[in-house]
């Protein structure tokens, strides 16, 4: 707007004063100029329409001109006019009370046109500019609101899915927990999104998390609230504690898992799984949702699990245990047992397995069962297995320094697939064996079928270094887990231990006797022995002889002996049989 179409405003008790103004202001292009002779009707004037600068005398009758000043700034704050005086004394002390209230220049009567019309122009051009200014300023604070608005969404909101993210999440527990009502938390684990990453990518893995994060959504009722926790882990925040109402919500949620999912003309299966914790008063967000992770139930078990106290108690122990276990070895809570392996032909010892124990001072006997996952997951393992390799082969230097091993025998231990899995495995075994003056034939492997096929490339070029050494590996628990002729056929063992689910119903199960003798002819049919674990029964070593088995251990022979134990075994060593060929192997 150029200046000649401001609004002006002239107040003034002398009404030729005004028409003066107006004359004045007509004259040189001003087309919207007002004029009033009566200050009580300034403030009406203004709030029909607020002019852009008021010529405003200070001597009147009424409303003098710093009453008008105060009217107008009470009505109008800063939104207020800008104001010229009109005044024909400008002493200092009128001066300085018109500037206190904000006066931007004076006019001195009588009137000078030339000066009048530029304080005027310069009045309007600073108020312009000011305008402008305040528009900017008011545009800029408009535009950094909105993006900080963007930002803070953003900042909410995981950007493959829309979905609330673990910040949102967290804001929205902390509110839930503050109003001190019912809460319920679903913690959803998506499982097999890996293999759909490695299949089709992360593309596809994103759009269908997308998908999937859709469809749960539709099973809830207003006021629940679905958000992302982190990468194939979701989180559901319902207004209930009701256990049943919980389990109902969990059901449905898994109802969206029951079919292959259809996306993109492809049909992928995906599963999943949902920890359940809730709180009927106020609660710790990290707590809460810690408990819901807790509940969160191992793969192949019930898909849905309420929080109780005994699964943290579980958990304690377990990270206890898992604290404890590291250094066990070297604090000498850690020892071998032996268990003697037996030729079922000549009733000869042949060899033992060494067998882990730990003994902790507090908690006492633990076993393996218990112990060996917790090690293998935190990596203790190759510390643990160090130390067994270096235990036993120690053992058996001492018994060849006493003669008690004959050329034939050798002790077995087992491996863990981490350990496997080191490139260098094969070589430190051999610098090993190096060290104590150890011949190959007195030390053998026994694997899991499960960690061979944790890394089946780095295993087939494991096995093939210690076949070429001589070096016996055994695949022990035969037949209960990823037994495949594929990798019989491909990796180089040269025995397979069939299990003692296999063996304990061999005297009054014909399908177990079955299964044992096929497990035994396909060894034989690829050139390995077998060895039969879990031996409890004279029966169970006579069907195994007849079938072919080559050695056996279990009970029925000897439990897992302490070393010194083992060796007296040895020698007092008696067959069971009888049988025309019956020399130990230990020398005795």
């Amino acid at each position: 707007m150029t200046l000649v179409h401001k609004h002006l405003l002239i107040v003034d008790d002398s009404s030729v004063n005004v028409e003066l103004l107006l004359d004045l202001l007509d004259e040189h292009g001003f087309e919207n100029t007002h004029g009033i002779s009566d200050p009580r009707l300034v403030l009406a004037h203004c709030q029909q329409q607020l002019p852009d600068l008021i010529l405003l005398d200070i001597r009147m009758p009424h409303l003098d001109g710093y009453a008008v000043i105060n009217q107008l700034h009470e009505h109008f704050a800063h939104r207020m006019p800008p104001v010229i005086v009109l005044t024909a004394q400008i002493d200092d002390q009128t001066r300085h009370r018109a500037l206190n209230l904000g006066v931007r220049d004076f006019i001195t009567k009588p009137l000078k046109h030339d000066e009048v019309l530029q304080r005027i122009r310069n009045t309007l051009s600073l108020e312009q500019r000011y305008q402008v200014r305040d528009q900017q300023a008011e545009t800029l604070e408009r535009m950094v609101a909105k993006r900080t608005k963007e930002l803070n969404r953003q900042s909410l909101t995981d950007p493959t899915t829309q979905l609330p993210n673990r910040r949102a999440l967290t804001q929205r527990l902390r509110e839930a927990s503050m109003g001190g009502g019912d809460t319920g938390l679903l913690f959803v684990a998506v499982d097999q999104l890996d293999d759909v990453v490695r299949l089709h990518g992360y593309s596809v893995a994103d759009q269908l998390m997308m998908h999937i994060s859709h469809q749960l959504a539709d099973c809830l009722e207003q006021g629940s609230e679905l958000g992302l926790w982190g990468g194939s882990e979701l989180l559901v925040i319902v207004n209930s504690s009701e256990p049943a109402c919980l389990q109902q919500l969990a059901e449905r949620l898994l109802g969206c898992f029951e079919y292959d999912q259809s996306f993109n003309h492809l049909l992928i299966p995906l599963n999943a799984r949902i920890g359940i914790s809730c709180s009927q008063a106020r609660f710790k967000t990290e707590r809460l949702v810690r408990m819901a992770a807790l509940a969160l139930p191992q793969i192949d078990c019930p898909p849905i699990q309420h929080y109780c106290e005994a699964l943290e108690a579980q958990q304690r122990h377990r990270l206890y245990l898992q604290q404890a276990l590291r250094g066990a070895p070297q604090r000498g809570e850690m020892s071998l047992l032996f268990q003697p392996k037996i030729a079922l032909a000549t009733q000869q010892i042949i060899g033992a397995e060494a067998l882990l124990r730990w003994h902790h001072p507090e908690l006492g006997h633990i076993s393996p069962a218990d112990f060996i996952p917790l090690a293998e997951a935190s990596g203790d393992i190759l510390a643990i297995g160090e130390w067994v390799l270096e235990e036993t082969m120690q053992y058996i230097v001492a018994w060849r320094a006493r003669d008690l091993l004959s050329d034939d025998f050798h002790i077995a231990v087992n491996v863990a697939a981490r350990q496997l899995a080191r490139k260098d495995f094969t070589e430190r075994l051999l610098a090993q064996l190096a060290k104590h003056d150890i011949p190959e034939r007195f030390i053998a492997l026994e694997v899991t079928e499960s960690g061979l096929m944790s890394d089946i490339h780095n295993a087939k070029a494991q096995l093939s270094k210690l076949s070429e050494v001589n070096i016996a590996v055994a695949i022990d628990d035969f037949g209960t887990g990823y037994s495949s002729l594929a990798y019989i056929k491909t990796l180089p063992f040269s025995t397979l231990k069939i299990d003692r689910a296999f063996v304990m119903d061999l005297a009054t199960s014909e399908k177990d006797r079955l299964l044992a003798r096929t497990i035994t002819q396909l060894a034989h049919s690829v050139g390995c022995d077998v060895v039969a674990e879990g031996i409890e029964t004279a029966d169970q070593a006579a069907y195994l002889r007849a079938m072919g088995c080559e050695a056996a251990q279990g009970y029925f022979y000897a439990r897992p002996l302490p070393a010194k134990e083992f060796v007296t075994w040895c020698s007092e060593w008696k067959p069971p049989f009888s049988t025309t060929d019956t020399e130990t192997v230990n020398g005795s």
